[in-house]
C-alpha cells in the first residue's frame, strides 16, 4: 500500500455527484453592519455597499429524516444543503442566506465535510 488517501479524487467525486443531481444557486452575502446585526438598525461603515453578493454554486437540497429531526432544533420545514466546493469562492457562514432557484433561505448552520486536510463538500441547515 502506497501513500495516503486520495481526498483530491473525493473531492472531484462529490462535485462531479453535486453537479449531476443537484441545481445551481448562490450563497448571499450581505453588508456586516457597524456594531451589531440587521436588527440593531445600525448604519453601514464607509465605503460599505447597501447590496448583497451573490457567489454562485451549485448544491443539493435534501429532506432531514425523522431520526435527524427527533430531539433536535430542526424545524419540520428546515432543509438540508449539500453545497460543492466547485466554483464557490467563499466559506458560507450563518450570516449568508442561500439562495435555491428564486428563493432566498437563512443559513442556520453550516460545516465543512473534511475528514482531511482537505474540504469535500459544504453541509448547511437551512431555513425559510
Amino acid at each position: 500500500m502506497t501513500g495516503g488517501f486520495d481526498y483530491a479524487r473525493s473531492v472531484a467525486t462529490a462535485n462531479r455527484l453535486i453537479a449531476r443531481f443537484g441545481q445551481r444557486g448562490a450563497v448571499r452575502r450581505g453588508p456586516v453592519l457597524s456594531g451589531g446585526d440587521s436588527t440593531n438598525d445600525l448604519s453601514l461603515p464607509p465605503g460599505d455597499e447597501a447590496e448583497p453578493t451573490d457567489h454562485p454554486c451549485t448544491l443539493v437540497v435534501l429532506d432531514y429524516s425523522e431520526e435527524e429531526r427527533a430531539g433536535s432544533l430542526i424545524a419540520q420545514t428546515d432543509r438540508k444543503v449539500l453545497i460543492a466546493t466547485a466554483g464557490l469562492d467563499m466559506e458560507p457562514t450563518p450570516e449568508d442566506a442561500l439562495l435555491i432557484g428564486t428563493d432566498e433561505h437563512q443559513i442556520v448552520a453550516v460545516m465543512p465535510l473534511a475528514p482531511g486536510p482537505v474540504r469535500v463538500l459544504w453541509q448547511a441547515q437551512v431555513r425559510r
